[in-house]
């Protein structure tokens, strides 16, 4: 998470007849199992009592927190509970119970899984956004259920503080791109900033070419360029970088997506290729105005921490797919130097040639259901180098052969557009976790 701790308020709920040394106890173990697993935790006192609520809900707002921790201790008043969730019903909530423990040969019990069963089925019914898990502080599953809840909450908060920027729309028709702003913001709380490409064009033309001279010395040092390209083709390219890059900070965008085809690589005559595979290596960024797609990037970056990027699906066989982008690949992703070349067939400009290093991946697509709910694809596999290929009269494109966990066939009956992100890693678990705190429909193939 960038560094970030996933932040949790705790709220722990007990009952005034049980020894308070029982209580504090249980919370402090508590606590300490949180802080371990890399949670940030703020504690409330003890709510034993309805009127010891409102002291929780004021602890609670001296500071923001991803998720609130109903915490059963013992069996509890259930308005309790409801008064203090009802301030906070907004985020997500992690239900959790403690159950038997153990005093010398003697089980013994506070009375917190028949609390449970009330609390979580008065959640069900108030369509309240949360997970239960049961357990004591030291067993490792309750652990394990609880960090992962943790780090996908943190990204549904996050989610909710992004804004994207939209450069230009969806390209060539795209239908898969389009995307619908109010229901986007309600349910996964992203928000979108449009602006057309010529606010690109207009600052490239405004900017000196001493403004990227280190950056083009830098390239030509750095990278293996191929044929054709020009002096004039670096700067223009370089600029461009630098204006994303400004744009990206004057508006504090959490992630880009621009439209190439037509206005950037024919009229304009320069794609934004290289542009944003160096700013790839910064926020997510993908082209072509697919805003499904960036979203999806903009999801998994959240979940890993790390550089994301997308590709086309070039073709589906029984164990396999090809992957790879007709020119973009952030160059933090790709193995050894980077590879740029000149195209001038379908688009114009300067292209990333570079091929993906190999390891294991998570692809992932969101789209949309017939009634414009979410969905979201989810494949995983082992990337490796691919075969030699070209899309006909094109340079060769950054590009990975990914050996599947799943068929090929199940991935080709569930496409959800030709472009899916890219995370190294595994993150199906995660994704499957954060699609069911944000009510979307999920298919692992």
């Amino acid at each position: 998470m960038q560094g970030d701790k996933p932040k949790a308020a705790l709220v722990p709920f007990g009952y005034p007849g049980y020894p308070d040394s029982y209580l504090e106890r249980f919370t402090e173990e508590s606590v300490r199992a949180l802080e371990e697993v890399g949670i940030d935790v703020q504690c409330s006192p003890i709510v034993k009592v309805r009127s010891d609520a409102g002291e929780a809900i004021k602890t609670l707002r001296e500071d923001d927190f991803d998720f609130l921790i109903v915490m059963i201790l013992s069996w509890l008043e259930a308005p309790n509970v409801m008064d203090v969730v009802d301030e906070f019903s907004n985020r997500p909530i992690l239900l959790w119970s403690h159950t038997m423990f153990k005093e010398g040969n003697e089980w013994m019990t506070l009375g917190p899984i028949p609390a449970a069963g009330v609390i979580r089925q008065t959640f069900e019914e108030l369509g309240l956004n949360f997970k239960f898990v049961y357990g004591m502080p030291d067993e490792e599953k309750v652990r394990k259920d609880i960090s992962l809840f943790a780090r996908v909450a943190s990204v549904v908060h996050r989610l909710r503080h992004s804004t994207i920027g939209l450069l230009g729309y969806a390209s060539m028709g795209m239908y898969t791109a389009c995307f619908d702003h109010l229901p986007l913001r309600e349910k996964l709380g992203v928000e979108v900033q449009h602006l057309d490409q010529y606010v690109v064009v207009k600052k490239v033309e405004e900017m000196g070419d001493d403004q990227v001279e280190e950056l083009v010395k830098r390239a030509k040092a750095e990278w293996e360029i191929g044929p054709g390209v020009t002096d004039k083709d670096l700067t223009v390219s370089l600029k461009m970088y630098r204006a994303l890059k400004d744009l990206v900070e004057e508006f504090s965008w959490s992630a880009l997506q621009i439209k190439c085809q037509y206005e950037l690589s024919k009229m304009y005559g320069y794609v934004p290729c290289i542009p944003i595979s160096l700013l790839g290596n910064e926020v997510p960024c993908s082209c072509e105005g697919d805003i499904p797609l960036i979203v999806t990037q903009l999801m998994l970056h959240y979940l890993t921490g790390q550089i994301v990027s997308y590709g086309d699906i070039h073709t589906v066989e029984e164990d396999r797919i090809l992957l790879g982008a007709c020119g973009y690949a952030p160059f933090g992703l790709c193995d050894g130097k980077p590879k740029v070349g000149k195209t001038e067939v379908l688009y114009e400009g300067v292209a990333n040639c570079s091929l993906y290093g190999e390891g294991r991946v998570t692809l992932a697509r969101l789209g949309y259901r017939r009634d414009r709910s979410f969905k979201m694809h989810i494949v995983t596999g082992e990337a490796k180098k691919p075969r030699p290929f070209r899309e006909v009269g094109c340079l060769p494109y950054p590009s990975m052969e990914v050996i599947l966990d799943g068929s090929g066939d199940d991935v080709a009956q569930n496409l959800a557009s030709q472009h899916y992100a890219i995370a190294y890693g595994d993150f199906g678990k995660e994704l499957l976790e954060l699609c069911g705190h944000l009510s979307i429909v999920s298919k692992v193939t």
